[in-house]
């Protein structure tokens, strides 16, 4: 890497930088007054310390998920801020005279890219699953405020779960009930509630499900089926059962994009799951596509701002600049109706992923003999 790529890199990540800040204070500012209300309310009588002490843990958890949002969009401002910059300067003409082609400019841009991308990596594989609990809590809620439940059914045996209340960061239902169907699982149509029950994880001795703790009716009051003996077990202690199902506790929270926080290890075992719905399985398919073609979107995008930010017939870089936008916004408004459509089932789900790549990679191609020399 020669001085000149540093010198293009060190801008490429000083606008990155300033335009991540940028985005998230914006976003503290107008979602912190729009919601300090909610923050003040469940503060429970806590000073004003307190309220901005919660304020700042939970606006850190969110800048999370902002860099998982924006750092796709981030990779391709920096890279036409730069450029901008080095025609408004008067960069680039020096370079080009020395015979170094425009193209070669673009190196540091792809490198900061892909550091961006195993940024982005690292924030979807190892950070959010690991604050997942904190970002599907309401708005100024504690850890252990008691959460609503929203009603869930799985699947693959029927079973509707629901319970008064949910601790997320405990993984635990408050009065639980297991709705249990007839005649899949019981010869009659059963609720089986206890104190509390909490969730476990698959391991290798275990299947997943909830653990219910003084259960009523007990095991030996209920009439299982075959089936139902394969999916309400008995344990140790004979007022415990443990009901197997892929249902987990962020799945009860209500938030219809949970999957999101998982990392992808985790999404392709619910996908392996017989547990969830046709659209909710789309859904979560379509997500996956989405994460594995994401950094090749990112180098494609990069690439193509190149062409369009300086281009050859054109010496005006607000021109330039705004043809760059233009054709940016059509691509990003072409990704989200692709992936309305695959999630409804209009288009199939590897083309809903692969197209707005293909025409990228098209439009690179038809543009690339456009850009100055």
């Amino acid at each position: 890497m020669t001085t000149f790529d540093r010198y293009l890199l060190g801008r490429y990540w000083h606008v990155f930088g300033v335009g991540f800040l940028a985005t998230v204070g914006l976003f503290v500012v107008f979602d912190g007054f729009t919601n300090i209300d909610a923050f003040q309310d469940r503060s429970g009588g806590a000073s004003t310390l307190g309220v901005l002490g919660r304020m700042g843990q939970f606006y850190g958890y969110q800048s999370l998920m902002m860099f998982e949002l924006v750092g796709p969009i981030l990779t391709v401002i920096s890279t036409m801020v730069v450029f901008a910059l080095l025609h408004k300067n008067r960069e680039l003409n020096p370079m080009l005279s020395a015979g170094v082609p425009t193209f070669r400019l673009v190196i540091p841009m792809l490198i900061g890219t892909l550091m961006v991308n195993g940024l982005l990596m690292l924030n979807q594989e190892l950070l959010l699953p690991a604050v997942s609990d904190e970002l599907l809590k309401p708005i100024g809620s504690a850890s252990q405020d008691v959460q609503r439940v929203s009603m869930r059914r799985d699947f693959s045996s029927n079973i509707e779960i629901s319970g008064e209340g949910l601790l997320l960061a405990e993984r635990k239902l408050v009065r639980p009930e297991f709705q249990l169907p007839a005649p899949e699982i019981s010869a009659e149509v059963r609720a089986l509630r206890g104190d509390y029950a909490v969730y476990h994880r698959r391991t290798k001795h275990r299947p997943a499900g909830w653990r219910l703790t003084n259960s009523a009716p007990t095991l030996s009051e209920l009439r299982l089926t075959d089936a139902g003996r394969k999916v309400v077990l008995p344990l140790e202690n004979p007022d415990d059962v443990f009901v197997v199902t892929d249902i987990s506790s962020d799945q009860l929270s209500g938030s219809a994009v949970s999957y999101r926080y998982q990392s992808t290890w985790e999404l392709v075992e619910r996908l392996r799951s017989p547990t969830f719905s046709a659209l909710n399985s789309r859904s979560q398919v379509l997500h996956l596509h989405e994460r594995m073609t994401r950094p090749l979107s990112n180098l494609l995008a990069v690439c193509l701002a190149v062409p369009l930010v300086l281009r050859r017939e054109s010496f005006s870089i607000i021109t330039n600049l705004a043809v760059c936008v233009g054709v940016m916004l059509c691509l990003l408004a072409l990704a989200q109706a692709c992936n309305y459509f695959g999630r409804i089932n209009w288009i199939p789900l590897d083309l809903a992923a692969w197209l707005p790549i293909i025409i990228s990679g098209g439009l690179l191609a038809w543009f690339s003999d456009r850009v100055q020399t």
